[in-house]
């Protein structure tokens, strides 16, 4: 990176929550109001300065109606008052945000099948964090402070689903289609990755994940997952960055009594949906990704309830492979620029859980 440089941060967090719960009949109702307060400080040669900091009140309430013994109709609500102090000398000295968000879904079980199914739609907004209002050069339209100008992401999205529950087979489908305003995204200057601007765009998102579970005996049992995610910056119709690539995973698991043993196969495709020098604040795209596949294994005893003892190898072929999303690509975290950060090679491990 050029110019390297180095700071000190802290930041203390206070916040609390309560919640109450009430039943009638049919209905169930959970409701209640939390605080969170967060101070942001730099350390500088006359001791720690205090530059933002945060405040967040929210209140919330579920509702829950079990109309029939197969149908629910759950509901919810949430309201936050959001306010930033900025205390540096570039932008404005506070801002200020009202956060509606809500949601409604329904579940289904089918008599004939273990079967349920489901849908639901949701709204939310959300208010940008300390990063995305202080570390940009810029703020949207050339304006010279992200914390002046940067608006609240707004997400509107529907998600539908089912699950299957045999005696041998167990199965899961999801997916969902949204659409954010006011997206949150950094491009970042290729001749000098210290200059950033963060601006609001409107995004399309999209996904799913399928899996199933097979026991081939009580002992013997296989699971695989297949999972996909879909972005466009409908704004420039070019790709969203930093969207994962498809994911495949394939397990296989034997347990007897206190022993246990299973091994993962897992295949990542490559990443040719790509946005060059654009991304978030920990990280942009630079280039499309390779794909891998990598195999693990591990075993476990259980002494009891309480004490359980595993051990494992990760990446058993040394396979050299980095992921698609990582902290490469942010000099201001000190990364290289434009190289990507493998991940480790064959890794061993032990662990013992002890619960209370």
């Amino acid at each position: 990176m050029n110019m390297p440089m180095k700071m000190q941060l802290d930041r203390r967090t206070r916040g609390g929550r309560g919640m109450a719960t009430w039943q009638w009949s049919d209905f169930k109702l959970e409701g209640g109001a939390d605080a969170q307060i967060s101070t942001h400080r730099s350390k500088q040669k006359t001791g720690w300065v205090t530059d933002a900091k945060f405040y967040d009140y929210g209140l919330f309430s579920e509702l829950t109606w079990t109309a029939t013994s197969q149908s629910q109709l759950i509901s919810g609500a949430r309201y936050d008052r959001a306010t930033a102090d900025n205390h540096s000398p570039k932008g404005q000295p506070r801002r200020q945000s009202a956060l509606p968000a809500g949601f409604i879904r329904l579940e289904h079980r089918l008599p004939a099948l273990p079967l349920m199914v489901y849908a639901g739609v949701g709204y939310t907004e959300r208010f940008p964090d300390y990063w995305e209002l202080f570390s940009p050069t810029y703020g949207a339209n050339d304006h010279s402070s992200a914390f002046d100008s940067v608006k609240t992401e707004k997400t509107t999205q529907l998600d539908i689903g089912a699950m299957f529950s045999g005696k041998q087979v167990e199965g899961w489908i999801s997916a969902y289609v949204g659409q954010v305003n006011d997206f949150i995204l950094f491009s970042y200057d290729p001749k000098n990755l210290r200059v950033s601007q963060a601006e609001n765009v409107n995004a399309a998102i999209a996904g799913g994940e399928v899996g199933a579970r097979y026991s081939f005996t009580e002992n013997l049992s296989t699971e695989v997952s297949v999972a996909y995610a879909w972005g466009e910056n409908r704004s420039t119709h070019r790709a969203l960055p930093q969207m994962p690539p498809l994911d495949a995973r394939l397990g296989l698991v034997w347990q007897q009594g206190a022993w246990s043993t299973s091994g993962l196969i897992r295949m990542v495709s490559p990443q040719h949906r790509i946005s060059v020098n654009q991304g978030n604040v920990v990280g942009k795209d630079f280039r499309s990704s390779t794909g891998f596949t990598i195999f693990s294994i591990n075993g476990a005893y259980a002494f009891d309830k309480q004490i359980k003892f595993s051990a494992g190898i990760d990446n058993i072929f040394n396979r050299t492979y980095s992921e698609h999303l990582n902290l490469a690509g942010n000099s201001s975290f000190g990364y290289s620029s434009n190289t990507p950060i493998n991940e480790p090679g064959r890794v061993g491990w032990l662990k013992l859980n002890v619960e209370f």
